[in-house]
């Protein structure tokens, strides 16, 4: 994938080379506390891009608060060609919640970094050993089974409720029980205080390991090697979600500064730096550049808006 990638830049690079070597002091924006996933990311990213010869210094600013909103709202305003903003699901979900006057959209995408499919799983001495015994078990009275996820409202919530939007099944008729982090609602399954849950590989990979939680489904387009089971497309439910992070740009920049930045990035996403970064967090490699990246933000933003509406959780506009 790297090969190809690099393949796919190489005009790209090959126009943007002395704009790489000119470029001013970069900055990347993590709107996240020091040490927490997104700090890392924008650590690992300054690392990277320092390894290339002759890079330009980059700095890392921690901007917390809001789930994100707080780094977003501050980068809106920033006029430099030279600023990176880290971004995620979790930032795009706060952001439609808190109806944030700054759209992710509205930004430039550059690429997405990571991601990490969800999916199905149940304490390990669950009858439910398929997906079809969940279907089973939800026919009827889907309120029998209580469901684990991060706090209402948050990327976990409005994972179930496009899986069971997938299903057929309405949100009132689905018990869910929230805690106040998704670690907490996967420990809740392995615990068997809760029947089922809809999480992140990255929340349930140690409870699997450990036999304490059994995957029916997978919510990727193919299987991973690690998460052994079907994926839920081919199981029949149409859908696909991942809890993903990657970099953005301001708003208007040129077309070539926007070359400039995305090959930057993926120079950087393509080192020794960050596959060591990669390997150390256990987090999967998925870049996905440019305009690829922003029609992704698009179809999340749609869809995880219907879904939020759908649970009453945020207002339809003639509310």
């Amino acid at each position: 994938m790297r090969f190809a990638r690099s393949a796919t830049l190489a005009l790209m690079l090959l126009g943007c080379q002395a704009s790489l070597g000119s470029a001013a002091d970069l900055r990347v924006i993590a709107p996240s506390a020091p040490g927490s996933g997104g700090d890392q990311l924008a650590q690992a990213l300054r690392a990277a891009i320092g390894e290339k010869a002759g890079a330009a210094p980059v700095t890392v600013v921690n901007a917390p608060g809001g789930a994100g909103t707080v780094g977003l709202a501050q980068f809106a305003g920033s006029t430099s060609n030279d600023d990176l903003l880290v971004t995620g699901l979790t930032m795009l979900d706060a952001a439609i919640i808190g109806r944030s006057p700054v759209a992710l959209d509205r930004l430039t995408p550059i690429a997405r970094l990571v991601s990490e499919p969800y999916a199905i799983v149940v304490p390990a001495s669950s009858p439910l050993r398929s997906l079809d015994d969940l279907r089973a078990g939800l026919a009827g009275n889907a309120a029998r089974l209580n469901w684990a996820g991060g706090p209402v409202g948050g990327v976990d919530h409005v994972g179930t409720l496009l899986f069971l939007k997938a299903l057929g099944l309405e949100p009132a008729q689905v018990n869910y029980v929230p805690f106040l982090t998704s670690a907490e609602a996967s420990a809740a399954a392995a615990e068997e205080r809760v029947h089922v849950a809809f999480l992140s590989t990255g929340e349930i990979l140690p409870a699997l390991a450990e036999g304490r939680l059994v995957a029916l489904g997978l919510a990727a387009p193919t299987r991973l090697p690690e998460v052994p089971v079907p994926t839920l497309t081919e199981a029949g439910i149409p859908l696909a979600y991942a809890n993903w992070r990657g970099i953005l740009a301001r708003s208007g920049l040129s077309d070539a500064d926007r070359l400039r930045l995305e090959a930057l990035v993926s120079q950087a996403a393509s080192s020794d730096a960050w596959r060591r970064f990669m390997a150390k967090r256990g987090w999967r490699e998925a870049y996905l550049g440019g305009e690829a990246f922003g029609a992704l933000i698009r179809d999340d933003q749609i869809r995880m808006k219907e879904a939020l509406k759908g649970a009453g959780i945020i207002k339809r506009p003639t509310e």
